[in-house]
């Protein structure tokens, strides 16, 4: 069993560190190897988390060395040699990331959210939205220090990178972009529910993103641990975007879906959760693209891939399969959903990825065509949420079943015709599909 020693120096009483899961069983040991360091004339406690013992010699006129071969002597279980870096948890991190890797730390996590605004907190799902300070009824009980509206969760990091949290930039890095990763999946539901294509002022910052296009979150580690609260921030995303206007007003905490949302949030992990997740993860990334080609085109994979159509599925049988979850089952809803469902895949979309097209080449409004594929997005979510669907295979089904009756099947033949006609010729990808 490996561990580090760092010898008292300055004001800092020494350490003797070890991976707390590996002690278990061995506090038998441990209570004797401190009764022997102690008939040597050291002080020494163990830590309270099990990771390790602290101990000073009056007057310290041992060397390391000096230490090191008493400290072996008493604790002949363990393989100790003396520390490289001069920080007990930058020891530990090492010792830890060669036994127990995976162990996590439960954290109360602050992070800022700016270009949002909103006049009375509110809970979404497992995350608190706390309002700015000069709105907030009881600012003593405040958790964070951000003087603006934060987001508030719990989460559990790993416990090394915390371990070596404010050694280096990347080591910083890497903490804040994880709770970020956490945060942002609140921020979906905002910005599905409140931002807009045609609108961009309407959509917020980043999670964590500050003005100055820093980032920044606050940690405070729960439970029985040395590990102190701690301010992080850094240039974490070099590429970034921001709102140079105002961003969404919220009142009231009302959202789309927001019963199931808030089963996502809290874990919901069947199959179509897990597609309605990665969806609103891409329509993120959709807000936030340079261009509209980029922004359109992460729509259309963000609906694909949340609507799960069979890969052998084209042409008519796709788009409708399509217009059939977008309509609810609506016949009227159905007919001008599948028209301009085809014209954006097969007018934009496809000259987009196929012909290297540019918006500005073709005919079409690029934030009017990603504002029709969000509501597509959304009314697919919608669907899955109302009828409660786990299962690709159950929201196939339903589809199916609309696309089976007489009213659906017979605008199906109808708008092959038209298609054909607006063509001038009767295509082989386009027949009249069957189910």
């Amino acid at each position: 069993m490996k561990a580090r020693l760092l010898p008292p120096s300055g004001d800092f009483t020494g350490n003797l560190l070890w991976s707390v899961a590996q002690l278990a069983g061995k506090e038998a040991l441990l209570e004797a190897s401190l009764a022997s360091i102690r008939a040597v004339g050291y002080r020494a406690s163990p830590y309270p988390e099990g990771d390790g013992v602290t101990f000073d010699k009056k007057p310290r006129t041992q060397t390391a060395e000096q230490i090191l071969v008493d400290f072996q002597s008493a604790f002949p279980w363990l393989a100790i040699s003396l520390g490289t870096t001069g920080s007990a948890n930058a020891e530990l991190a090492e010792l830890e990331s060669g036994v127990d890797a995976e162990r996590t730390m439960p954290c109360t996590v602050i992070v800022p959210v700016e270009k949002l605004h909103f006049e009375e907190s509110f809970v979404l799902g497992p995350f608190r939205f706390v309002c700015a300070i000069d709105f907030d009824p009881e600012p003593h009980e405040r958790l964070g220090d951000w003087k603006g509206s934060y987001l508030e969760f719990d989460i559990d990091l790993p416990y090394v990178d915390l371990l070596r949290v404010n050694q280096r930039v990347s080591d910083n890095d890497v903490v804040i972009l994880q709770c970020l990763s956490k945060a942002e999946q609140a921020m979906d539901v905002i910005r599905f529910d409140y931002s807009s294509f045609k609108r961009p002022e309407f959509t917020p910052n980043p999670a964590g993103q500050l003005e100055s296009g820093m980032y920044s979150v606050e940690i405070i580690p729960l439970g029985q641990t040395h590990l102190k609260p701690v301010n992080l921030s850094g240039i974490s995303r070099p590429m970034s975007s921001s709102n140079n206007w105002l961003g969404p007003q919220i009142e009231g905490g009302h959202f789309q879906g927001r019963e199931y949302l808030e089963e996502v949030l809290h874990g919901r992990s069947d199959e179509l959760a897990g597609a309605v997740k990665a969806a609103l993860r891409f329509i993120r990334q959709a807000f936030y693209s340079l261009g509209g080609e980029s922004k359109f085109l992460t729509l259309v994979f963000a609906l694909d891939g949340l609507a799960h159509p069979d890969k052998s599925w084209a042409g008519m049988k796709h788009h409708a399969y399509i217009a059939a979850l977008t309509s609810c089952g609506e016949i009227d809803a159905f007919k001008a959903d599948l028209e301009r469902y085809e014209e954006l895949y097969t007018l934009v979309r496809n000259p987009l990825v196929h012909g290297g097209k540019d918006f500005y080449e073709l005919p079409y409004d690029a934030m009017a065509c990603c504002e029709d594929m969000l509501n597509y997005v959304g009314c697919v979510v919608e669907l899955i949420g109302e009828l409660d669907l786990s299962a690709a295979a159950d929201l196939k089904a339903q589809a199916i079943h609309w696309l089976q009756s007489s009213a659906f099947a017979s605008h199906i033949e109808a708008e092959v015709d038209r298609l054909n006609a607006r063509d001038g010729k009767t295509r082989k990808n386009r027949p009249v599909p069957t189910w």
